[in-house]
């Protein structure tokens, strides 16, 4: 019996600690998104106040308004908000270039890499996992090393690329590279999916004349939905969160800038502003947890495909 109790004991006492660690990890990686969503909807200047608030006491929509254009009342007139010394201080003018235009050219690069590179790793994936040739392992082998360096190693060699092929300040600049960046993961992801596939469909359709190619089409790729959902959902959130390329071959063009871009001049220009940059945060968040959430499924059944088996 003493056993017993002492096993339960154990048990709860483990029960406990999870529950505290993840509380403790959720805070730790939550914490700094919750204050910045809570900066967001303070009113001008009071995100200067001492003590802090956790939570706006008059929470108000006047930065989101004021970064996607919006016209209302205080944007027009000017705001006075308590400063760090608790007097009044006026807040600025409104950016000159609305959050739009970088959203657009986020959603425009974003889905052009997504659709580009699965139809370029969806060939490879099914060429590595379905067809019988040499060095199939070493092709996985060389994909995965490309995967593992980092971005920051090949932006030099890529700027060159694109000033040679006169694309910079273009959005070409931020779509051929980051297409080049995501095939290495989507071909492993669509790799291990198609290699689950029964084999006995491709040979019914060898028996029906279809040529692989025709294969590949009207077999393969309706049969692997979830795990092109999930190599698409990958690359469209790696894309829109790629900072390094889009700030270098932008050049400083505020009409090509992506979202992470804008963010960061829009700090620089209005760097007593952090109203505005925290709206202009939550509404690149809010985009991405959107598109992840709407493709939930399909990238958990994506990612839970069983091992590459040869």
């Amino acid at each position: 019996m003493k056993s017993k109790h002492r096993y339960r004991y154990r048990r709860r006492a483990n029960q406990v600690l999870d529950v505290l660690i993840t509380l403790l990890i959720a805070g730790f990686c939550l914490g700094p998104l919750y204050w910045i969503l809570a900066t967001s909807f303070k009113p001008m200047g009071t995100e200067y106040l001492i003590p802090p608030e956790g939570w706006p006491s008059k929470p108000t929509l006047e930065a989101y308004r004021i970064i996607l254009g919006i016209p209302s009342e205080a944007s027009q007139e000017g705001v006075s908000g308590e400063g760090v010394f608790g007097s009044a201080t006026e807040v600025p003018q409104a950016p000159s270039l609305h959050f739009l235009l970088p959203i657009r050219n986020s959603l425009i690069v974003s889905s052009t890499v997504a659709v580009c590179s699965l139809f370029i790793c969806s060939l490879a994936a099914y060429t590595i996992a379905r067809l019988r040739f040499r060095w199939k392992i070493q092709s996985l082998l060389l994909l995965q090393v490309a995967g593992l360096l980092p971005a920051v190693m090949v932006i030099a060699p890529t700027f060159v690329l694109m000033q040679k092929f006169h694309l910079l300040r273009t959005l070409p600049a931020m779509i051929l590279p980051n297409i080049a960046y995501n095939v290495p993961l989507g071909t492993w992801l669509l790799a291990a999916y198609f290699s689950e596939l029964p084999w006995e469909l491709e040979d019914a359709a060898k028996v029906d004349g279809y040529k692989p190619f025709q294969i590949f089409r009207k077999v393969i790729l309706p049969l692997a939905a979830p795990g092109l959902f999930s190599a698409g959902v990958f690359a469209f959130l790696g894309t829109w969160g790629e900072f390094i390329l889009s700030s270098v071959v932008t050049m400083g063009v505020s009409s090509v800038q992506t979202v992470p871009v804008a963010i960061l001049n829009l700090s620089f220009e209005f760097r007593y502003q952090w109203t505005w940059v925290s709206a202009a945060i939550i509404l690149s968040v809010g985009l991405m947890v959107a598109v992840a959430l709407f493709f939930q499924r399909w990238v958990i059944q994506g990612l839970t495909a069983g091992s590459v088996k040869y």
